[in-house]
């Protein structure tokens, strides 16, 4: 396996960012590439299918299909989506039939746990890094989350034997990765409780007022909320503001100052010692290493800020 390209969109709103973003579009033998949407509303049209975008919803296309984005303008919340280009070769036969068998059982888009936007953020600032050793790191966690949200395919998938024509093997399913364990009714109240702090992203709300905004207790609640996630609910809207914000450093001209405010951060200082604890750099690091000229955006446009 091989990452080719990660982008990051926060907010998918300027047209001309619409226009890249959302161009028809098709990839090379091997080569396939993931969205998974985090926020908005609109349609992903794939060759000449039409599948609705909405919160946690993942998809995964083959390779030479042609697809695009086609946002709804006049929703309320615009797009924000991860897009991961991948290629896989004939030494990942495992990878190869995974996804295989997710074209063969037509499962290209489904809805995931809203806690998986963070291994696609680990993953970019692996990739990114320049570090070689880190580039490998992001490549193992990739086919990590391939298996993760693709588990039940994995149980399913027919793997190759042993050389020299031995009988195929099928994976069993104790073999398959784990993902989050959940119940509906508990994944109901998180999913609603997301799109709360998502709503809040520029506020500075609470945990007790969340769940008193979901009818629940606070110890309720956060219990729940961290089985789903595996992390508090105060742990999780900060990484959807530290998310949020990275996207701002890498594709907007805003000051590191303006993003603090616009996320709603006591100051410049206290989002600054938020974000490097989250991120492992501090917001300026993070802006000069993973400055988006995909997104029109160069370096020199930016008025970065002295640390």
């Amino acid at each position: 396996m091989e990452i080719r390209d990660i982008v990051f969109v926060y907010h998918m709103i300027e047209d001309e960012r619409i226009a890249w973003h959302g161009r028809y579009h098709t990839h090379g033998q091997g080569e396939h590439e993931i969205a998974f949407f985090l926020d908005g509303s609109g349609v992903f049209l794939c060759n000449k299918n039409r599948y609705p975008i909405g919160p946690n919803k993942f998809f995964i296309s083959a390779e030479h299909e042609f697809h695009s984005i086609i946002p709804n303008r006049k929703a309320k919340s615009p797009i924000t989506f991860y897009a991961i280009l991948f290629y896989v070769g004939d030494g990942d036969r495992d990878l190869m039939d995974l996804v295989a068998s997710v074209f063969t059982q037509g499962q290209k888009m489904l809805t995931v746990n809203s806690a998986y936007r963070f291994q696609c953020e680990d993953i970019a600032q692996l990739w990114k890094s320049g570090d070689p050793s880190l580039g490998i790191s992001a490549k193992y966690l990739l086919q990590s989350l391939l298996y993760r949200v693709y588990q039940n395919v994995a149980v399913q998938t027919v793997y190759a034997g042993q050389q020299g024509g031995a009988a195929k093997t099928m994976a069993r399913e104790d073999d398959a990765p784990k993902s989050y364990k959940t119940n509906k009714t508990s994944s109901v109240h998180v999913t609603k409780a997301v799109a709360i702090m998502q709503t809040n992203l520029r506020k500075s709300i609470s945990v007790d007022e969340i769940a008193r905004l979901m009818t629940l207790s606070t110890e309720h609640f956060s219990r729940i909320f961290r089985a789903e996630t595996g992390m508090s609910p105060h742990q999780y809207f900060i990484r959807l503001k530290v998310e949020a914000a990275s996207g701002l450093l890498m594709s907007s001209a805003k000051t590191i100052s303006q993003i603090a405010d616009w996320f709603g951060f006591e100051n410049q200082f206290h989002f600054s010692r938020v974000f490097k604890r989250c991120t492992g750099m501090s917001p300026l690091q993070y802006r000069k290493t993973y400055v988006q000229t995909v997104d029109f955006v160069t370096v020199e446009k930016l008025a970065l800020e002295n640390e």
